[in-house]
């Protein structure tokens, strides 16, 4: 998956206030008054919404509040609201303007003020576009990975009806004209795509907020240079073990360890370590490798290590699964990185968001995660981690296969609830329409209406929820529990009495 590089985001989550859950803002939001206001707001008016035309206007009006109220009564409410909102990110007014016509900011504007007219203000959100696509362009690899959740590599030509030059480029248009602010390339290995360029320099082109997810092979210096030009965000390179011996076998080619390292160095020499992150798939024959890869970044100097939830699907085997027990045992390590204060080492297993929460209510640490976007003191943080949440599949998160299939997620695969393409004809619609509309996703945004399905009773879901498509992989059910969390082991031993479990 691509990860937000929140050390470039235009506007900081740290400085939110603590207590944003119970600050006046949330209260007011969740108002039927303040929600249908807020609905006009985002009607068009001269290529705008007439939201964007307030806050031109809410960053130059200079009246005082009293004034304003007699000549202008119509905007007092989203006085109120903008004015909460500048504090709450600390942006002085007569900057506002210019910090929303950064097209990310403008797009996360738009899509927040959307979820608020459509689901109000909840813990975690359910957000009203995806705040992610992870588009897997092609399932052509030059590798031959063990855990591949595509079944990519080195045997397979790609997929069969994977979309066409031309309605990848279509397609990468029309996500450019949604509200949808990130957006992460993946693959398979997406830079053997001949179109990444092409799709890449549209979503440049749109101020699209882009990452990429590589082997990192085929990174040369050109081809670093390009990448820099481009402007990407963020550059996630596959990783599996801190020696050759270890990555290559768990990769499936000898000598691509050496390739990738170079790939990665490739990236740092032309000025782009602080976006480069290892991506390392945790699985029961690599998990003693963590150190070392510990080790590693701090030598390269790059910004960190994302620790991938092995999720037993595509070509990843069941019995390199860890335990809960053995994932248990790598929180800890893990969270004795963070609270280095490092802030450098992430994991996409949404029980880390319940483990350093656990954490702070035991007095034992103060750090906690954004997801797996980003880390920090939980003082700074507040709520926004609850406002994030942990497994955003079906709730922020949106997957598109080679083929323009739509899946809640990229461990997914398997799991079609649409099609970019209908009648062969591609448009923006036809994604938001899934999003909204899919009953799948609506069963899985369903989750956290069922606390008796988690060993937690619910306790931890606002920043966990456990991961669905584990819980899927095993149990062929959206509302399964999560196998992976500890607190899951007795919900998981019924589950397993109930159904079978494909192994």
């Amino acid at each position: 998956m691509g990860l937000w590089n929140l050390n470039n985001f235009p506007l900081s989550p740290e400085s939110f206030v603590s207590d944003i859950k119970n600050s006046v803002i949330y209260k007011i939001l969740n108002l039927p008054f303040s929600r249908k206001t807020l609905s006009r707001y985002l009607e068009m008016v001269d290529g705008k919404t007439k939201l964007e035309h307030f806050i031109e206007k809410f960053s130059t009006d200079s009246r005082g509040a009293f004034k304003r109220m007699l000549e202008d009564s119509e905007t007092l409410f989203p006085y109120i609201i903008f004015e909460h909102v500048c504090r709450i990110f600390g942006i002085e007014r007569d900057k506002l303007k210019s910090v929303s016509e950064n097209p990310l900011v403008r797009r996360a504007i738009l899509n927040i003020a959307e979820t608020v007219v459509k689901n109000g203000v909840s813990m975690p959100m359910t957000f009203a576009q995806p705040l992610m696509i992870v588009w897997n362009i092609t399932a052509r690899c030059n590798l031959r990975c063990k855990h591949c959740y595509e079944d990519a590599g080195v045997l397979s030509a790609g997929h069969p009806a994977e979309l066409t030059r031309k309605e990848k480029l279509t397609l990468m248009e029309e996500i450019c004209k949604t509200n949808i602010p990130t957006f992460a390339f993946a693959g398979g290995e997406p830079l053997m795509d001949p179109d990444f360029w092409e799709l890449a320099n549209i979503g440049k082109s749109s101020g699209l907020y882009m990452s990429i997810n590589t082997n990192g092979t085929l990174i040369n210096e050109r081809v670093a240079e390009k990448l820099k030009e481009i402007g990407f965000a963020y550059y996630g390179v596959s990783l599996d073990g801190a020696t050759s011996e270890v990555h290559d076998r768990f990769r499936g080619v000898a000598g691509c360890f050496e390739r990738t390292l170079n790939g990665i160095k490739n990236l740092i020499r032309v000025g782009e370590a602080d976006k480069v992150c290892i991506s390392f798939t945790v699985a029961r024959e690599n998990k003693d490798e963590i150190p070392e890869m510990i080790r590693l970044r701090d030598e390269l100097g790059i910004r960190k290590v994302v620790l991938y939830n092995y999720v037993p699907c595509g070509r990843a085997a069941f019995e390199n699964d860890l335990s809960c027990e053995e994932r248990e045992k790598l929180f800890q390590l893990f969270y004795e990185d963070l609270a280095k204060g490092r802030s450098s080492l992430l994991s996409t297993a949404p029980q880390f968001g319940r483990y350093c929460k656990e954490m702070i209510e035991s007095g034992c640490g103060n750090q906690t995660v954004i997801g797996h976007f980003s880390s920090g003191n939980a003082d700074k943080l507040g709520n926004i981690v609850e406002l994030i949440g942990g497994c955003g599949a079906g709730r922020a998160y949106l997957a598109i296969q080679p083929d323009g299939s739509i899946t809640p997620c990229v461990f997914m695969p398997d799991v079609v609830i649409g099609n970019v393409k209908i009648d062969g004809k591609i448009s923006k619609q036809n994604l938001l329409d899934v999003w909204e509309y899919s009953e799948v996703l609506n069963t899985i945004r369903d989750r956290r209406k069922h606390p008796e399905i988690c060993g937690c009773k619910g306790k931890y879901f606002s920043v966990c929820g456990g991961c669905v498509a584990r819980a899927y992989a095993y149990f062929g059910s959206f509302m399964a529990p999560d196998p992976g969390c500890i607190l899951n082991n007795k919900h998981v031993a019924e589950e397993k009495q109930g159904l079978k479990i494909t192994q």
